[in-house]
C-alpha cells in the first residue's frame, strides 16, 4: 500500500507546485465563473395571445381559440393546454411535459410557433397574428428610469429606444425591454350633428378609413419592348392627410373627414403602463443578463455605456438606477469572502491553542485550498460541462 504522506514529504516541490496551481485555479475560477443573484430557471410554459376586435367571447372561442388550440395539441411534448376566451381577446397557456430537457425547450417553442402559424390561415380576417410569449424565465436584473425635463413623451421614447439599441449590443445582455412607453394614435371624433346635416353614415366613414393605406396590386404597363410596374403611392401618415380624405360615396359633394369629424394626434386611452419617478413621468428600461455570464462585469459595461450615451443627450435627460442587481451580488460575494476568512481564522486560532502553531497553520491552509478547489474549481468545471452538453 502506498504511503501518501511519505511520498508527499519526499516530493515537496511537486506538492507545493500542485497546491499553488490549485490556489491559482480557484482564484481564476472565482473571477471567471458566472454570477447571478438567483439561479437561472427554464420555465416550460408559454402563452399564445390573439386579439379579435369587435368579437364577443363566444365568437372568439369558436373562430380563434378553437383552431389554434387544436393545432397546438398536435405537439407530442405538450402536457397541458388551458384556454380563456374574452371579448376581443384569446389567451392560451401551453405547458410542456416535465421530461422535456432544458436544452430542448427552445426547440419546442419553435415547434409551437410553427403550429400557431399553421392555424393562422384559419383565423378570420379581423383577428391579429397570434403572439407567442415564452420569456417568463428571464430575470431583469437592472432597471433604469429615464426622465427628461421639458421633453414630451415622443422625444423621451426616442431616447429610450436609443438606450435599448445600444445596450442590447453589449456582450452578455440577453434582453432589453421598455416599460411605460405611451403609444401615439390619431383620434377621429365624429360629430353627429354635422353627419346628420350632411347625410353621412358612420359606415361610410369606416369604409373610407378601412380602404386607406392598403397595398393593392396595380398591374403592369406594356410599352413596346418595355414592361413598367405600376404602383399607387397614396399612403396617409399625418393628421392633415386624414382630415383631407374624401368620404367614400360623397365624391361629388367633395365631403372630407374634417367636415364631419375632429381629427387630432394623441395617445392611446386608457394607458396600460405608466411609470413615475419622484413624481415625474419616466420610461423604464429593463435589462436582462445571460445566465452564463458574470453579472458584475456586464453591469460595469452597462454603466459605462449609459454614461457614454448621457453625454450625447441634451441637458435635463437623466437615467437613474431603480434596481441594480450587480450591487446586491457584489455585496453577497463580499459577505461570503468575509465569512470564509473569519471561519479560517477561528479554526486556526482554536487549533493553535490546542495543537500548536504549526498544526493550526497547516490545517487552516488546507481549509482554504479545499474551498478553492471543491467550491470554485469544480463549480466552474461543471458550468463549462453544462454549456457543452
Amino acid at each position: 500500500m502506498i504511503d501518501y504522506s511519505n511520498w508527499a514529504l519526499n516530493n515537496r516541490k511537486l506538492v507545493n507546485f500542485l497546491v499553488l496551481c490549485l490556489i491559482v485555479g480557484g482564484v481564476l475560477s472565482y473571477n471567471s465563473m458566472s454570477k447571478l443573484e438567483d439561479p437561472a430557471l427554464k420555465v416550460k410554459q408559454a402563452m399564445v395571445v390573439t386579439t379579435y376586435p369587435g368579437a364577443s367571447a363566444h365568437q372568439v372561442e369558436l373562430e380563434v381559440t378553437d383552431p389554434i388550440e387544436k393545432s397546438i395539441r398536435e405537439m407530442s411534448t405538450v402536457d397541458n393546454v388551458q384556454s380563456s376566451s374574452y371579448a376581443d381577446l384569446s389567451l392560451i397557456t401551453v405547458e410542456l411535459q416535465t421530461t422535456v430537457p432544458n436544452d430542448g425547450v427552445e426547440q419546442e417553442w419553435d415547434m409551437l410557433r410553427r403550429k400557431v402559424a399553421n392555424a393562422q390561415v384559419k383565423l378570420p380576417a379581423g383577428a391579429s397574428a397570434p403572439v407567442v410569449k415564452d420569456d417568463f424565465g428571464d430575470v431583469y436584473g437592472m432597471f433604469y428610469a429615464l426622465k427628461g425635463d421639458g421633453l414630451n413623451d415622443r422625444q423621451l421614447a426616442d431616447y429610450a429606444e436609443l438606450l435599448k439599441r445600444e445596450i442590447i449590443a453589449i456582450d452578455g445582455v440577453s434582453r432589453v425591454e421598455i416599460y411605460g412607453k405611451r403609444n401615439e394614435c390619431i383620434d377621429i371624433n365624429l360629430r353627429e350633428d354635422h353627419m346628420a346635416h350632411l347625410g353621412v353614415m358612420p359606415a361610410e366613414v369606416l369604409q373610407t378609413l378601412t380602404n386607406q393605406n392598403k397595398t393593392s396590386y396595380a398591374g403592369y404597363w406594356d410599352n413596346g419592348n418595355k414592361r413598367v410596374r405600376v404602383t399607387v403611392s397614396d399612403k396617409f401618415n399625418n393628421v392633415d392627410d386624414i382630415s383631407n380624405m374624401l368620404i367614400a360615396g360623397h365624391d361629388n359633394d367633395q365631403l372630407r373627414i374634417r367636415d364631419i369629424a375632429e381629427v387630432k394626434k394623441t395617445y392611446e386611452h386608457t394607458t396600460r403602463n405608466e411609470l413615475f419617478r419622484d413624481g415625474e413621468r419616466a420610461i423604464g428600461v429593463s435589462i436582462s443578463c445571460l445566465s452564463n455570464y458574470d453579472i458584475l462585469k456586464v453591469g460595469d459595461k452597462v454603466e459605462k455605456k449609459i454614461e457614454e450615451l448621457q453625454k450625447r443627450m441634451p441637458a435635463g435627460v437623466s437615467c437613474e438606477k431603480v434596481f441594480f442587481q450587480p450591487e446586491r451580488v457584489n455585496n453577497a460575494l463580499n459577505t461570503f469572502l468575509v465569512n470564509l476568512v473569519e471561519s479560517v481564522l477561528i479554526v486556526v486560532i482554536v487549533l493553535i491553542f490546542f495543537m500548536g502553531l504549526k498544526s493550526g497553520l497547516i490545517i487552516g491552509m488546507s481549509l482554504v485550498v479545499i474551498v478553492l478547489v471543491h467550491s470554485l474549481c469544480l463549480m466552474a468545471l461543471m458550468e463549462r460541462y453544462s454549456e457543452f452538453h
